[in-house]
């Protein structure tokens, strides 16, 4: 094991970034997901300075940081920054599809499901440096309250995304439904997203305007999962000092959760589903995905956590040779396109079966976390670090290789 942790170690250093940016006006240090990917990607830095503040600490404390110093004065993050610019992306200019020039062409304008606060309590646990937690807690808190702030326009506790982008998840089929994409073609998906980024573009990515409009206005599940998981770190860093901001945080974070599970769960289907909203009104986006499973990791009634655990481990959906795919098995969506780069169409992925796994042992579903941690660590040992995995051989076809956020799976490891 103690060499699985060498080989992360060694992957992470080598897909480091630093240097001075003319960009941003200022210094920079982070961790790329692969050589292709160079730029920061928000919830990829999150996910790195979890592993690596286990594995050198000084490295998790700079990536949080240099996330953090692009903060908006309204607590926004973005989804990518681009500290430097190279020769190819003047070539292939893709990223300026995703900014608002209004502002500045050096991040873009989106947002990624808000992985930071669990990330400031993982550099806590494992360094006890209560002094970098008092440095940047109240950064971070910005951030969250920016999503609600900002992010929930008919203010039911929930946070609205506004492209499949800001999911994380860019193709998961169940976006397929917001474009009326029902025979789930993936190219009509791409196609309808370009459409979206141009209209934002034209629109200087005004969110009350693309809020009146709802061309995309989705209620994630596995995104308000993360930002409640994220609150409820912020509460557990702030029990340790401020004591009225932990109640402020509890409150907060049980509202969220409370909607989370009255909204989210689908009674017939005995599953979580996002919502998206036109005209006025939301509509469940019912395709089963990694997505509906996330409530797992949260503090919900036990007869969900029951049902839950059922889709999980059943061969039609969610259980396969190497759990757990990113679309259940039984959905006409089902990929899983490995060989591809439609992602998150059937393929398995560390980074969400640490969330899962996670989940199962709070929960106490030590057997069932165990036999996925040991099939997700198997995927590491046969295929190296990957972006992501066949579910059915562990193939990872097209995913690039020695992918940062993979080696989250030293997590998993006894």
């Amino acid at each position: 094991m103690e060499k699985l942790k060498g080989k992360a170690l060694f992957l992470l250093k080598n897909n480091i970034n630093k240097g001075y940016s003319k960009n941003l006006n200022r210094e920079y240090f982070y961790i790329s997901p692969d050589k292709i990917h160079f730029h920061q990607w928000f919830w990829d830095s999150c996910f790195h300075t979890i592993v690596t503040s286990k594995l050198e600490p000084e490295l998790a404390k700079k990536e949080f940081e240099t996330l953090l110093s692009v903060q908006k004065e309204d607590g926004f993050l973005p989804h990518i920054i681009f500290w430097k610019l190279r020769f190819k992306d003047h070539l292939k200019r893709w990223w300026l599809e995703e900014v608002n020039r209004k502002e500045t062409i050096f991040f873009s304008a989106e947002i990624q499901p808000p992985v930071i606060g669990i990330s400031l309590l993982e550099i806590y646990k494992n360094t006890k440096d209560i002094s970098f937690v008092k440095r940047n807690i109240e950064k971070v808190e910005k951030y969250y309250s920016y999503l609600r702030d900002k992010r929930d326009p008919d203010k039911d506790a929930l946070v609205s995304i506004i492209t499949p982008m800001e999911s994380g998840m860019d193709l998961s089929p169940q976006y397929d439904v917001v474009f009326g994409n029902y025979i789930h073609n993936p190219i009509i998906t791409r196609k309808k997203i370009k459409e979206l980024l141009k209209n934002y573009k034209k629109w200087n990515w005004d969110l009350e305007k693309i809020f009146k409009i709802s061309l995309f206005d989705v209620e994630d599940v596995s995104f308000n999962t993360i930002y409640c998981l994220g609150l409820f770190a912020l509460c557990e860093l702030y029990s340790l000092f401020n004591k009225s901001k932990e109640k402020e945080l509890k409150e907060w974070s049980s509202l969220v959760k409370k909607s989370i599970i009255e909204k989210f769960w689908d009674k017939k289907e005995k599953l979580y589903f996002s919502l998206f909203h036109k005209e006025g009104k939301e509509f469940p986006m019912k395709v089963k995905t990694i997505s509906s499973l996330f409530p797992l990791t949260l503090p919900i009634p036990k007869n969900h956590i029951n049902h839950l655990i059922q889709h999980l481990k059943s061969e039609k959906e969610f259980w396969s040779k190497y759990p757990i795919p990113s679309v259940a098995r039984d959905e006409p969506s089902f990929g899983p396109l490995t060989d591809t780069r439609f992602l998150w169409r059937g393929t398995t992925w560390i980074n969400t079966n640490w969330f899962i796994i996670k989940g199962l042992q709070k929960h106490g579903y030590k057997k069932l976390s165990l036999e996925i941690s040991k099939k997700t660590i198997e995927l590491i040992k046969k295929f190296d670090f990957c972006e992501f995995y066949d579910p059915l051989d562990g193939h990872p076809g097209k995913a690039m290789k020695n992918f940062s956020w993979s080696t989250l799976v030293i997590e998993l490891l006894n």
